[in-house]
């Protein structure tokens, strides 16, 4: 090879060194008191605190959820990790120092600290917005026992063009239920969640002020065995649900109490 074409491949592996491998990481959850695996919730980040995104887990904003094992693929660099599985568990803490081209096994143990289900209290969520499809995985992961996804609201409705699911309450192998039928009227003076129906409001052409989220409300007491929860306590138009008797809960902690933050 001639001198000058021996320079130039020199230099070009110079400019454009062989990519490392990635340090790879398995994260693994387990309860403290079985060592078997727990779902969880997972926050990853990195030095400058930006949220890790692993494919293959459902991920939000700064988080994702896994089964009990992640698998993560890693730059070089020093990593923070909090997991977390609803209040009744414990917290677990740590730090990765991730390395290119090496593994690691890292087990994590959370500790049940409360058992609130053994005095009749059952978790639930009655706001839920997330994938059908990762409902399971996303009450295991909170520790819910009760479930109902919001799969019809003002602008979208997921069975306007299939039917409705043959099974709309599902109780998982763990003991949690699990409806597919929730929805939700969110407009101008408020939102009222809409659960235990067996089949959508027909709501989405609705504006802003017309007509009254009472003629739906009206509707879906028909239903017999609807649940009507007010989303929240502070919107203009609580006072007149509340007035009117026909809301069965309401949304004391809601979704404007955020872990970090409040909205």
């Amino acid at each position: 090879m001639p001198i000058l074409a021996r320079a130039a491949l020199v230099l070009v592996l110079a400019l454009f060194p062989a990519r490392r491998a990635p340090f790879r990481i398995e994260i693994v959850v387990v309860d403290e008191a079985t060592s078997k695996p727990l779902p969880c919730r997972l926050h990853v980040r990195d030095a400058a605190g930006k949220p890790v995104k692993p494919p293959g887990h459902p991920f939000w904003r700064d988080h994702f959820v896994c089964a009990g094992t992640a698998i993560l693929d890693l730059p070089e660099g020093t990593y923070s990790v909090e997991v977390e599985r609803g209040p009744e568990w414990s917290r677990a803490t740590g730090t990765i120092a991730a390395k290119d081209d090496a593994t690691e096994k890292r087990p994590m143990a959370l500790k049940r600290i409360a058992d609130l289900k053994l005095d009749g209290w059952w978790s639930g969520d009655l706001h839920i917005h997330r994938a059908l499809e990762e409902a399971e995985l996303h009450a295991g992961a909170e520790d819910l026992h009760i479930a109902p996804v919001i799969t019809w609201w003002n602008r979208t409705n997921l069975w306007a063009s299939k039917p409705g699911p043959a099974e709309r309450l599902r109780k998982t192998a763990d003991g949690r239920f699990i409806h597919s039928m929730g929805g939700e009227d969110e407009r101008e003076g408020g939102a009222l969640l809409y659960h235990n129906l067996s089949k959508p409001v027909a709501i989405t052409a609705a504006t802003r002020e017309h007509p009254s989220p009472m003629t739906f409300l009206e509707e879906v007491r028909k239903s017999p065995g609807a649940h009507v929860d007010i989303e929240k306590p502070f919107w203009w138009d609580v006072p007149v649900w509340a007035s009117v008797g026909k809301a069965d809960t309401i949304g004391i902690a809601n979704n404007h109490m955020c872990r970090s933050q409040m909205l």
